[in-house]
């Protein structure tokens, strides 16, 4: 039970059922398609309320952003894979990654939509490379483990791995759709979830695996 007093906790409630519902907004409509007159609608407060907390559309909007990334790298912290054998440690971040996007496509969209405006809002937060942090750390333990075993024999940066596994892992969710048009393949169905996962598995492991 918080010890915070009852208008507070309702405060901090009211700022979480917001910033959810736009989350939904925006990943929908974009920055410029987006309402807040919708957002309120589908919130307990009214639009005023709205404009109390986060300022205008704009301030609502960089505070989904610094709600979305951090919350990412935050559920990462629960992977404990330090006293893990390096290839298992591997394929433990890459379930995680493919199983993340495919539950919050909210996210995917949202961070394509900001790719769209070329992360100007983005840059605006206080969200950097500090956030990865942490997760870097981590690949870059793996990665010095499977090397000193003889696991692993390619040189690779942690951030060039995390971009070669997670970028499969975004494009199966942020794709989906006209890859089915085009390609006839639900990419997001339990056979090719499955197909998909084995896939960037082994090419994780053998791409690492080689010194060619």
């Amino acid at each position: 039970m918080s010890d915070d007093p009852p208008f507070l906790r309702d405060a901090d409630q009211t700022r979480k059922n917001i910033l959810e519902v736009a989350l939904k907004e925006f990943a929908e409509y974009g920055l410029a398609g987006a309402r807040v007159d919708r957002i309120a609608r589908g919130t307990r407060t009214t639009k005023g309320m709205i404009y109390y907390h986060f300022g205008d559309k704009d301030g609502l909007y960089k505070a989904v952003l610094e709600k979305v990334y951090p919350s990412l790298r935050s559920d990462e912290e629960h992977l404990d894979v330090r006293n893990t054998d390096p290839v298992e440690a591997l394929e433990r971040i890459i379930d995680f990654t493919l199983d993340y996007h495919e539950k919050h496509e909210d996210f995917v969209r949202i961070v394509m939509i900001e790719n769209i405006n070329k992360g100007e809002h983005l840059r605006k937060t206080g969200i950097d490379s500090t956030v990865s942090y942490r997760i870097m750390m981590v690949i870059a333990d793996i990665l010095n483990r499977g090397m000193a075993l003889g696991l692993f024999k390619r040189e690779i940066t942690p951030v060039d791995l995390h971009i070669f596994y997670t970028s499969f892992c975004f494009y199966r969710v942020g794709n989906h759709h006209t890859v089915s048009s085009v390609l006839g393949i639900n990419m997001l169905s339990a056979q090719s979830c499955a197909r998909h996962r084995r896939m960037v598995k082994d090419a994780v492991i053998a791409y690492l695996a080689s010194s060619d």
